[in-house]
This record gives structure tokens, sequence and C-alpha cells, in this order.
């Protein structure tokens, strides 16, 4: 009797399914003695258990942020996951250039310089994830990172709760974040 897969996505390499199976995400031409697909995600990446929606974004951007991963010792720390060329998943902390000095890395609250806690030349650039009650998304900090500017307005809130749109971009000074 034939198993129902639970098909998650698309694999990205050779467009064929990737179904869940017991220990993660499988493209289902990757089994057998000589598999033509290298794709296979564990479901346990950074002492987190991935979720099927992580995994089929993750399938079609290759690169996605997320939050709670943990280390042997119990800390915890959000990074970027990217899907290398070879299968292997990859775990990545910078996103970009400061425009001051270091490398913007991932935090918790905040995309902050590589030189925040630099004891010599200390930088406080930070982006900040979330702004007018809107989460920043990878692609837009990115573009922070980049351009200096958001490509679109962004959705956000005032303290009353109505919406309005604004773009984000970096001050004159190179300091901070301002809505545009």
């Amino acid at each position: 009797m034939d198993s129902e897969k639970k098909i998650i996505g698309r694999c990205p390499f050779c467009g064929s399914n990737v179904v869940k199976t017991c220990k993660g995400y499988r493209c289902e031409n990757n089994t057998g003695e000589h598999p033509s697909c290298v794709l296979n995600i564990n479901a346990i990446i950074g002492n987190r258990k991935m979720n099927d929606g992580e995994i089929a974004e993750f399938l079609e951007k290759r690169r996605i942020l997320l939050d709670g991963f943990s280390t042997k010792e119990g800390k915890t720390f959000p990074t970027v996951l990217e899907l290398a060329d070879d299968g292997a998943v990859n775990m990545q902390s910078v996103i970009g250039r400061c425009p001051h000095c270091g490398e913007i890395r991932v935090g918790t609250k905040a995309f902050n310089c590589s030189n925040y806690s630099n004891q010599e030349a200390p930088c406080s650039f930070a982006i900040w994830r979330n702004i007018g009650g809107h989460q920043l998304t990878l692609e837009e900090a990115k573009e922070l990172c980049e351009k200096n500017i958001t490509s679109s307005e962004l959705e956000m809130y005032r303290e009353d709760g109505s919406i309005y749109r604004k773009r984000l971009g970096l001050a004159p000074d190179k300091l901070q974040i301002v809505k545009i």
C-alpha cells in the first residue's frame, strides 16, 4: 500500500517535490543508491524545530531570517539560513555593510553594527527590527544597507492604531533610520 506524502514545496535545484520525512525535508529525487538531487534539510537546525511554512518559504527564497535558534549552552539567537548550491544549509549572521565601519549583523531586536561592543571604536548604528509596528523583513533590511532606502512604502501604525505608509531610509548623518 502506497503511503501518502506531505508535499512542502518545489526543490530549488531540480524542480521536483520536496516532501516531509521523519527526519526533515527531502527532494523526491534524493533517495536510493544514486540520488540525482542533493536537497535534504534536517527538521532540527541549531537546536530549533523547523515548521512546514518556514521550510516552504526557505525553498522558495533560499534565504530566510528566523529567531529561536540556540547554542548548546542554551543561549538563543536569530540567524539567516541560506541554502547553498551544494544543498548545505548555512547560518549567516551578516546581512550587509554598516554605513560607518563594520558589518551589519542580525540581532534579537535590531540589525546591529559588528563594532557595537568594540572598546576602541564603538558604533551604535542599528536598524530596529520593528519600526512603527512593522516587522522588517530580511529584504527590507538589506535594501537599507545597500541602497540606504526601502524600495516601497511600508505599512506602519500610529499610537491610536491608524495605519500610515512611509518608506524607510538612512538619515543624512547616516546615524539612524528615518521614515520618509
